[in-house]
C-alpha cells in the first residue's frame, strides 16, 4: 500500500506540473500559414511558424519572461471585423503581434502592452501621378483594408474620394499594389512601414513622404491573461537595458 501511495503521489505531482505548464503556455496569433505582411512577418506554407521582425521579437520577449509558447494555426475567423481582435476576444489566442495600433475602440475588447514602436498612415501611389499631399487624393480611388485603422481614418478624412475595400476587390487574388499597377485604384493607405517595403520592390510606385497620423503599436493581449501585460512589459524593459530592443526592431523605425 505504501508503494502504491507513493506512486499515486508521483503521478499527481507530474499531472500538476503539466497542468501548470499548460496554464502558462502562451498562444500566439499572427496569421495563418501562407500569410505575409512584410517587413513584419511572413509565414510560408509548410513551415511550422512565421518568421520576420515581429515573430523574432515576441519569441525573444517570451524567452526572457520564461514563458513557453506556440503559434495558433487553426483559428477560424468569422469573416467579420478584425481577425486579430477576434482571435483574442474569442479566447482562441492569448496574444497577437501584428502591427496592432493601440486605440480606445480596441481596448474595449482586448488589453495592450506598452508600445514597441510607432508608425503612422501614409499612401502608396504611382510615381507618374505626382500625388504628394492629402488634398491630392481628393476625388481619387483610394483602397484600404476594411478591418484596419486606415479604413476608419479614410472614411473621416477622405470624404471627397472614392473609398474601395473588399467589397470591390478581393485581395486573396490580387494585392492592393497590383491594383495600383493596373490603374484600378489611385492610392493604397496603410501603415508607412508596410508601404515602404512594397515600394522597395516596385520601382514605379512610391510612398508619400508625410504620415497622416501617428500611431502607437502594441502587443494585443486577451483579457483572460492580464498577467501577460506586466510580464511582456517587463521583458521589453529588459531588452532596452541590454540594447537588444533596437536590434530586433530597427527596420520598423
Amino acid at each position: 500500500m505504501k508503494n502504491l501511495s507513493q506512486a499515486m503521489t508521483i503521478i499527481l505531482l507530474i499531472s500538476l506540473l503539466f497542468s501548470c505548464k499548460e496554464q502558462n503556455e502562451v498562444r500566439i496569433f499572427v496569421s495563418w500559414p501562407g500569410g505575409e505582411g512584410l517587413p513584419h512577418y511572413t509565414w510560408k506554407k509548410g513551415e511550422l511558424k512565421p518568421t520576420g521582425i515581429e515573430p523574432a521579437f515576441i519569441e525573444r520577449l517570451l524567452e526572457i519572461a520564461d514563458l513557453p509558447y506556440y503559434y495558433v494555426t487553426d483559428f477560424e475567423f468569422s469573416g467579420q471585423g478584425d481577425p486579430r481582435i477576434e482571435a483574442l476576444a474569442s479566447k482562441k489566442a492569448d496574444i497577437c503581434i501584428r502591427a496592432l495600433s493601440i486605440n480606445d475602440e480596441r481596448k474595449k475588447s482586448i488589453l495592450f502592452t506598452n508600445p514597441y514602436y510607432f508608425d503612422g498612415l501614409s499612401a502608396l501611389v504611382r510615381k507618374s501621378d505626382s500625388l504628394f499631399t492629402l488634398s491630392d487624393l481628393n476625388e481619387k480611388k483610394v483602397y484600404t483594408l476594411e478591418f484596419t485603422s486606415a479604413h476608419n481614418w479614410a472614411k473621416i478624412n477622405l470624404i471627397k474620394s472614392t473609398l474601395l475595400t473588399y467589397e470591390k476587390f478581393d485581395t486573396a487574388f490580387i494585392k492592393p499594389e497590383g491594383l495600383l499597377l493596373t490603374n484600378e485604384i489611385d492610392a493604397y493607405i496603410l501603415d508607412k512601414s508596410f508601404l515602404n517595403e512594397i515600394a522597395l520592390n516596385n520601382p514605379t510606385l512610391e510612398v508619400m513622404s508625410r504620415k497622416f497620423t501617428e500611431e502607437s503599436i502594441g502587443i494585443g493581449v486577451s483579457k483572460d491573461r492580464p498577467e501577460l501585460v506586466r510580464k511582456l512589459n517587463k521583458a521589453m524593459e529588459t531588452m532596452k537595458e541590454t540594447g537588444e530592443f533596437d536590434h530586433y526592431l530597427l527596420r520598423l523605425k
